[in-house]
């Protein structure tokens, strides 16, 4: 809501959120679980930081394949490539809707687009994320986060 109503945050203020969510993920990675919806309605600003909420559809990490036929699991536009693909998730798939969510936080906008669900799938599976608007200062990490390979996504 803060920034739909308010416009972007600045880029120390896309920091301090960047910080304070990848400490929450760290603490529910460390849990042994694995978010799975990482969105901006997931996310509570309040006066002493970010609070991440909406556990609904976490999984243990030993637990996170799909467990239905065509079903996707999570937010399409904050969603990893594994997942929009069905595949095994871990804490990288979270780390990947950070940087979903870290775009979203300095733009407005959503780094693989918006329209029908198939197309944005598509295009989390196959095409670079739209940073054209992000602040240069956010670049390196945020494109670090949108890696399409699991791997190559920076640790929480």
């Amino acid at each position: 809501e803060a920034v739909g109503s308010g416009g972007p945050l600045p880029e120390r203020g896309v920091r301090a959120l960047g910080s304070m969510l990848a400490e929450a993920l760290e603490a529910v990675h460390t849990a042994g679980l694995v978010h799975r919806d990482v969105k901006p309605g997931n996310v509570l600003l309040g006066l002493d930081g970010p609070r991440l909420i909406d556990f609904g559809i976490a999984r243990a990490l030993d637990d996170t394949v799909l467990t239905a036929t065509d079903v996707i699991v999570g937010s399409p536009g904050f969603l990893s490539p594994e997942q929009a693909q069905g595949r095994r998730i871990g804490p990288a798939s979270d780390v990947f809707s950070l940087g979903c969510v870290l775009v979203y936080a300095a733009t407005g906008g959503r780094p693989f687009g918006t329209g029908p669900v198939e197309a944005m799938l598509f295009r989390t599976v196959h095409d670079p994320a739209e940073l054209g608007a992000l602040p240069p200062g956010l670049r390196p990490v945020v494109e670090a986060c949108l890696s399409k390979a699991p791997g190559d996504r920076p640790t929480t």
